[in-house]
């Protein structure tokens, strides 16, 4: 296994310098904290859950505190003495998270209880997903398996497996769920719909296709969670592959482009947009895959993937810089340094307020200055 999203051989784009922007939307930190260790060496992507006003987030080694979002006060912390691969999740009073010893953990949003611990074939290094409508958890491990758990019990209901590859990107991909289907991509580079009722295989689709003399060069990967656009195109990206738009009900491609991202696709102002392997943030036309701009003053910044907040793209870089990008035409409109460690995990928006963990384990939520 190659090591993280983001941590693949330096310096194939070695980072640019930042350049004097014109600081078009003023930005400003509400409130910061600690929420104990970083992600570390090992690449673990812990991202941080919002629901019910609170902020959950949990580090590596098991340390869980929730927030008041709005003000930042702190609401209680519990030490779960656990190795954590994954990222929070969070339903009805519920959260979960896997861990590096191949658990997923049912824990109380009240104060951190353990509820109900289930054994997987190995560790879950992407955030688990809620079905409402089954009453599931849709989880996909490292080894190219997604399971089906009931919410209440964490009973296994159903799994399927995908063989894979030798060699793989330290990463899975976080699987995409409506209530009927799981769209789930795997180092192999395919992507498959499953049935939620019974995970039952419903198409199949190569998104990758390896290529090259080396087993560097022929390394294929789906690390992003597949997106579903408002026109109802399932888009997905991968590592050496194409950014590729299908119908999701039966996989048939309908445009595609060559490129490598590790990260999922973004919608805005009726734009698609991406973080290639390259830092570079591209805008391409929803219908037809074309693109419309692409800005690469970031270009080897090592950028977190993108959201959109207030109609603008924002991502995060090794330096630990949130840049704000227009996503009419792909200018930089702002930036303000966070914390120095730089940030890794995926920025999070609730309510006009961007939160962001940097490596050290800070956390801010920052708001646009107003007048």
């Amino acid at each position: 296994t190659l090591v993280g999203c983001g941590g693949l051989p330096e310096p194939k784009y070695p980072p640019k310098p930042l350049q004097k922007i014109e600081q078009q939307v003023e930005l400003d930190i509400k409130w910061e904290d600690y929420a104990a260790k970083g992600a570390g060496e090992l690449g673990y992507q812990q991202v941080p859950v919002i629901a019910d006003g609170n902020f959950y987030a949990i580090d590596r080694e098991g340390n869980l505190s929730a927030w008041q979002k709005e003000s930042g006060d702190v609401l209680w912390e519990a030490e779960l003495e656990e190795n954590i691969s994954s990222g929070l999740a969070f339903h009805k009073d519920q959260l979960f998270v896997g861990t590096q010893n191949g658990e997923l953990i049912s824990l109380s949003a009240q104060g951190g209880e353990r509820l109900w611990r289930t054994r997987l074939s190995t560790q879950v290094l992407s955030v688990p997903q809620v079905n409402d409508q089954f009453k599931q958890l849709i989880v996909q491990t490292a080894d190219g398996r997604i399971y089906a758990l009931d919410l209440a019990t964490g009973r296994v209901k159903w799994n399927f497996s995908s063989p894979e590859p030798l060699l793989t990107l330290h990463g899975t991909s976080t699987p995409r769920v409506i209530p009927g289907v799981t769209f789930a991509g795997f180092a192999n580079g395919r992507l498959v719909a499953l049935d939620n009722r019974s995970g039952q295989m419903l198409w199949d689709t190569r998104v990758a296709v390896s290529s090259g003399r080396t087993d560097i060069e022929r390394l294929v990967d789906i690390d992003a969670q597949p997106f579903i656009s408002s026109l109802g195109l399932l888009v997905s990206t991968s590592y050496q592959g194409r950014v590729m738009a299908m119908d999701p009900r039966s996989g048939r491609a309908l445009w595609e482009r060559k490129d490598s991202s590790f990260y999922p696709v973004v919608e805005a102002k009726g734009k698609l947009l991406y973080v290639d392997e390259g830092s570079r943030v591209i805008a391409v036309d929803h219908r037809s895959g074309s693109v419309l701009w692409n800005q690469d003053a970031l270009e080897g910044r090592r950028l977190t993937a993108p959201v959109v907040w207030l109609g603008m793209i924002a991502v995060a870089d090794y330096e630990g810089y949130v840049h704000l990008i227009s996503a009419d035409d792909g200018q930089l409109v702002g930036r303000i340094q966070v914390d120095t460690t730089g940030v890794e995990q995926q920025l999070l928006v609730s309510a006009g307020t961007l939160y962001v963990t940097a490596v050290s384990g800070r956390v801010a939520a920052i708001q646009q200055e107003t007048e």
